[in-house]
């Protein structure tokens, strides 16, 4: 009975000891990625696209490495201390049709080209208040903004000098990735509020987005980051220009909004009722042709609006006098409204290829006519490296 009640005993004080000792937590260890990536977080860039920030909190600089083309030479920070002339804000924003900002050159006088500075672009915006450069009333002769369930596009006419590039300069595309995937330009972000699933107040940031400016025309894509079943904003197609990455129908003297049906992706395109995806080779010999035309979308519920309404020169001052200068002596831009057919797409239609080069003194991707195509485009290759598109494009349907 009493080596019962010791083992009873034993038994007892053996469970309060183990229960009594504390627990131990083993964790895993860390993946090798992840230490990787947090020793290269510390010494050199990840790609531009993996780089993720609310708005509010936007650091410095994204890239300020030493490494490769770094450091960032602009600064991602932008506010009222640095709006102005000489900003070097590389946070662009793309909100509404008077509301938006486009990568121009980081000089002050306008005799740069963007095959130079494609690296060290900076914003230029049609509104004070996001610490960048601004761009005075009537650099913008011509806007059409489509907007989609995939993503939101501006396009139209620009005096580039207004944006410091030289008045002939060809030009070419302002992208996220770049050959070593740090983005033109490096560092560069971008935000909206305008997109298909935005609510028009929060600044969303953008992961794919294209730029292209050239020859005085402009156009600029922010892809939906929601939308992952097509790639409408891709950057492998930087020769062919505005008329092939973002149809639309580009026009001058004309400021128009309009709800859009979806472009085809870029590269692919049907013929005899059979699908083909086109591969953009190195380069393009000056005169070149591609199998096939861009189909401009289908258009709807379309507002025109008045240039001045749109950009008034409250805001003259903050750019450099002479890209002023220049803006204010060659635009022609009254804001001269074209009406809209029944079924919102515009009515009227500014020029063709021929008066639109003799407009901006070379080759344009930026003009349409009031019927389709039956001919292939030519081509304009800048240095080798970039094309803008001339020729005829279809008008909007």
């Amino acid at each position: 009975m009493a080596s019962t009640f010791l083992s009873a005993a034993l038994l007892a004080l053996a469970a309060t000891t183990v229960s009594a000792s504390p627990s131990v937590t083993i964790t895993d260890a860390p993946h090798p990625t992840l230490v990787a990536r947090a020793a290269s977080e510390t010494t050199s860039p990840l790609p531009l696209t993996q780089y993720t920030y609310a708005y509010a909190d936007i650091p410095y600089k994204v890239n300020p490495y030493a490494v490769g083309r770094g450091p960032q030479s602009g600064y991602n920070q932008c506010n009222s201390t640095t709006e102005g002339p000489d900003s070097q804000c590389q946070t662009a924003l793309l909100n509404s049709i008077d509301d938006f900002c486009l990568w121009g050159a980081p000089g002050t006088t306008p005799n740069q080209t963007i095959g130079d500075v494609e690296a060290a672009v900076v914003a230029y915006c049609t509104k004070s208040g996001h610490g960048a450069r601004i761009l005075p009333a009537g650099a913008i002769t011509g806007l059409q903004v489509l907007k989609t369930s995939a993503y939101t596009q501006w396009t139209g006419y620009i005096n580039q000098t207004a944006l410091n590039l030289q008045e002939d300069d060809s030009g070419g595309e302002l992208d996220p990735h770049g050959a070593d995937e740090l983005g033109n330009p490096l560092g560069g972000l971008v935000y909206s509020s305008g997109l298909p699933t935005g609510d028009n107040v929060t600044e969303a940031q953008v992961f794919s987005w294209n730029n292209f400016i050239g020859s005085g025309v402009f156009c600029f894509k922010v892809c939906d980051p929601s939308v992952t079943d097509k790639n409408y904003c891709q950057n492998i197609y930087d020769l062919i220009g505005c008329s092939y990455n973002m149809p639309a129908a580009y026009e001058d003297n004309v400021f128009l909004e309009c709800d859009s049906d979806l472009q085809d992706e870029v590269g692919t395109y049907t013929s005899d009722g059979q699908t083909y995806t086109w591969s953009q080779p190195t380069s393009l010999p000056a005169t070149s042709t591609l199998p096939w035309t861009p189909r401009v979308p289908s258009s709807s519920n379309c507002v025109t609006y008045q240039s001045a309404a749109l950009f008034p020169a409250s805001d003259l001052g903050y750019q450099s006098s002479a890209a002023a200068t220049a803006a204010a002596a060659s635009t022609t831009a009254s804001g001269a409204s074209a009406a809209a057919t029944a079924s919102g797409s515009a009515s009227s239609r500014s020029g063709s290829a021929s008066t639109s080069a003799t407009k901006t003194g070379s080759s344009t991707a930026a003009s349409s006519t009031s019927s389709s195509t039956s001919g292939a485009s030519s081509l304009f290759v800048s240095g080798g490296a970039f094309a803008v598109v001339l020729g005829t494009f279809a008008a909007m349907l």
